[in-house]
């Protein structure tokens, strides 16, 4: 009994690690689109290509740091919360996980009127979509 037990929960770690994994897709997405969005509008402040696309970049890496650590943590925690086998209810699921993870950086953009903010979210949202693909194929 005991180990069936321990199967089935080998199993279900197995299939959430696998969930997990796909992770990259929000990340390279929200990653690439907020770069770009950056480098774009520090090189209409600027003038200068070089600033642009170097002051973008390092933009995201140092200002970002705290945004990054944040969004993975929390995407992170609402998959193991949120995510199983159920494939019925995988896009409310999913949409879920983005209304939670970007609560705070549509606030952000409201505030502070920074569009990085806003572009961060509609990519998350694409990502998410294109990552709930990626799962229904995985399950």
């Amino acid at each position: 009994m005991r180990k069936m037990y321990m199967v089935k929960l080998c199993s279900r770690m197995n299939l959430k690690f696998k969930i997990f994994l796909t992770n990259w897709i929000n990340l390279l997405g929200i990653f690439i689109a907020v770069y770009l969005s950056s480098a774009i509008s520090e090189l209409f402040i600027s003038g200068d290509a070089i600033v642009g696309f170097v002051g973008g970049l390092f933009g995201i890496i140092f200002y970002g740091f705290l945004f990054w650590m944040g969004f993975i943590s929390a995407m992170f925690l609402l998959d193991f919360i949120l995510m199983n086998k159920n494939k019925e209810k995988l896009r409310l699921k999913l949409l879920i996980e983005w209304g939670v993870v970007s609560a705070p950086f549509i606030y952000w953009f409201i505030q502070y009127t920074q569009w990085v903010f806003l572009v961060a979210v509609i990519t998350f949202l694409c990502t998410q979509i294109i990552r709930g693909q990626k799962i229904l194929a995985m399950i």
